[in-house]
This record gives structure tokens, C-alpha cells and sequence, in this order.
């Protein structure tokens, strides 16, 4: 070992980088799921590609580096899901005061000349766009006229300056359209902040905003006494 270490410098030089690929090899053997990873690669294989991207990454460039590109990559994957984001025209369960997406064993029903739509993701500037063109198209695509739109807005957990702009654009649209425009279901203190911050809940007015959405349409829907609507909007 005397003689190794005073004339072996060279061959050992690579040993610490040696034992900690050693130690990375035992640690990634135990974490690894290989039966999950099979899953994902069957169910999921855009997020299949992640992990074998980052697999590949980590092994071919310094580890740190690898890792970050696995979490931008993520990062990427989420922010593409948000931008797909679409509004979607609901309908009442019969029988219910449940509010769902249409399908074809259920088609659910429709109240004449009311739109209720969700939009099912934070609303942001990745997806204000496709938003207020999502919601405007809905309303012009509607044989007869549309007097009442109810934003179901359980999931917009969050709204930006970009996406407050883009809403205030779609509730111009809906009276230009003849339609009263109310918000339901925004349970998001974050969001019902923006509301606020932004004063969208001054354009929209505190009687146009319920809890749900049967209380939106049994308050403002046709053939009911409207409110009178804001007379100017930024």
C-alpha cells in the first residue's frame, strides 16, 4: 500500500470519482421503480420520455446538470399542459344542480339562451389568449342568443395581469353580444384576490358573483329582472 501510494498517484487519481459512481449506482438500484416506470411508459409516454431523457442526462453530463435539465424539462411539460387548456361549455345533470362537461351517453341538459363555461386551469398569460377566443367563440357559435354566461370557476386557482386583461376583454364581449356576464364557484382566495387587485370584481359587480351556478341562473337568467350593467369599463 506504501509502495501503491508513493508511486501509484496515477492510478488511483480516479478512485473518488469511482467510489462516488459506485455509491450513485447502489443509491439509484434501490430508488428505482422499474414497475412504475413500465406503467408510465404504458399510460403516460410523453412523461416516459422525461424520465428517460433525464436518465440519459445525467449519466452523459455532470450530474447537476443533468438534474436540471430534468426539472426545466417539467417545468416545460406543465406550462405546455396550461397552454392547451380550452374553455368548455358545461350541462345540468338531470335532476340535479350539478353542473359537467357534456359526453355522449350524457349529454345533460341546457337552459335556453344561458352559457355556462369552466375553464379548467390557473388562468395565466400561457393561456389568456386561447381563453377569451375559447369563451368568445362559444358565444357566437349559439344558433339562438346567449342572455346570461356563468363562469364556472372552480379551477382558476390563479389569475395574472395578462389573463385579468384577457377577461375583462371576454365580459366586453359578452355585452357587446346583449349578454350578462357572472362568475360561480371561484373558491381560490388567490384568484377572488385578483378579482380584486384588478378590478374585474367591480366591472363584473359583487350581485353577479354566487356561490354556484344554479343561484346565478335562478338570479339573473332570461326572463328574470336584470341588474343594470356597469356603464364604462377600463
Amino acid at each position: 500500500m506504501l509502495g501503491l501510494g508513493a508511486f501509484g498517484g496515477s492510478l488511483l487519481a480516479n478512485v473518488p470519482q469511482a467510489a462516488l459512481a459506485g455509491v450513485l449506482m447502489f443509491v439509484a438500484q434501490h430508488i428505482l421503480r422499474w414497475r412504475i416506470a413500465v406503467n408510465v411508459y404504458r399510460q403516460a409516454l410523453g412523461e416516459f420520455a422525461l424520465i428517460l431523457i433525464t436518465m440519459i442526462a445525467i449519466v452523459v453530463l455532470p450530474i447537476e446538470t443533468g438534474v436540471a435539465i430534468g426539472i426545466g424539462l417539467s417545468l416545460l411539460h406543465g406550462i405546455w399542459g396550461s397552454t392547451r387548456t380550452e374553455p368548455i361549455e358545461l350541462a345540468q345533470v338531470p335532476g340535479t344542480s350539478v353542473w359537467w362537461p357534456p359526453s355522449g351517453s350524457s349529454p345533460g341538459d341546457r337552459h335556453p339562451g344561458v352559457l355556462v363555461v369552466a375553464f379548467q386551469a390557473p388562468l395565466s398569460f400561457v393561456n389568456a389568449d386561447r381563453f377569451k377566443r375559447g369563451l368568445s367563440d362559444l358565444i357566437d357559435a349559439r344558433s339562438e342568443g346567449v342572455k346570461l354566461v356563468v363562469l364556472e370557476a372552480s379551477n382558476i386557482v390563479e389569475i395574472d395581469y395578462t389573463a385579468a386583461q384577457a377577461l375583462i376583454d371576454t365580459i366586453r364581449h359578452c355585452r357587446d353580444k346583449g349578454a350578462v356576464f357572472a362568475i360561480a364557484r371561484m373558491e381560490s382566495l388567490r384568484a377572488q384576490a385578483a378579482l380584486k387587485r384588478f378590478g374585474i370584481a367591480d366591472i363584473v359587480g359583487a350581485e353577479r358573483i354566487f356561490h354556484c351556478v344554479d343561484a346565478a341562473i335562478k338570479s339573473l337568467g332570461p326572463g328574470k329582472p336584470q341588474l343594470k350593467e356597469q356603464d364604462s369599463m377600463p
